[in-house]
């Protein structure tokens, strides 16, 4: 009887080892399939990249796109303008600012790009930068109406309107150069 009772219980084993091993043979063939069928799918989602990309050039390059292209492509423009705000603002948060030319970072005293060698401006600090004119032509009106010109009789206008208006763009323009350079 001991002896039937391990001959049947070798053949169990037998039996179950060759079970476990078309199972695992099995299991290695389809893990082997997924694997095959997942690289495929990761080559078919760089060509769709790729084709993003030809199409996005041909956006930027100014040739006719469809609608729908056109829509995908400036949301692109508009997630990239995001990222550049992301990039300057953690640039600035590390003290280092971004180049305009090739968008590296760069310290924040740089006057060149140590990358490209392009012109990085020189933000002022506010405390630096001196008092805000906020409305010049308010401030040049209020003066000229105080002032009288030696020749009354000579208008350019109704009333000197051609001045005002060129004191009011010369102050627009003095505004705008303190932007660009607070930029």
């Amino acid at each position: 009887m001991g002896k039937d009772f391990f001959d049947g219980l070798g053949t169990a084993i037998s039996r179950t080892a060759r079970e476990l091993g078309g199972k695992a043979e099995n299991l290695y063939e389809s893990q082997k399939m997924k694997n095959r069928i997942a690289g495929e799918e990761r080559q078919i989602q760089k060509i769709m990249a790729e084709i993003g990309r030809i199409i996005y050039k041909r956006y930027l390059d100014g040739a006719p796109l469809e609608d729908a292209q056109k829509i995908l492509c400036e949301q692109i423009d508009q997630r990239m303008d995001k990222i550049a705000d992301y990039k300057e603002g953690l640039a600035g948060v590390r003290g280092r600012k971004i180049c305009p030319s090739c968008g590296s970072s760069v310290e924040g005293n740089a006057s060149f790009c140590p990358h490209c060698g392009a012109a990085c401006t020189v933000r002022e600090a506010e405390e630096d930068a001196g008092d805000v004119v906020e409305d010049v032509t308010e401030e040049a009106e209020h003066t000229e109406e105080t002032e009288q010109p030696e020749d009354a009789g000579h208008t350019e206008g109704e009333d000197g309107s051609e001045e005002r208006e060129e004191q009011a763009e010369a102050a627009e323009d003095a505004g705008s150069c303190e932007e660009e350079t607070v930029k």
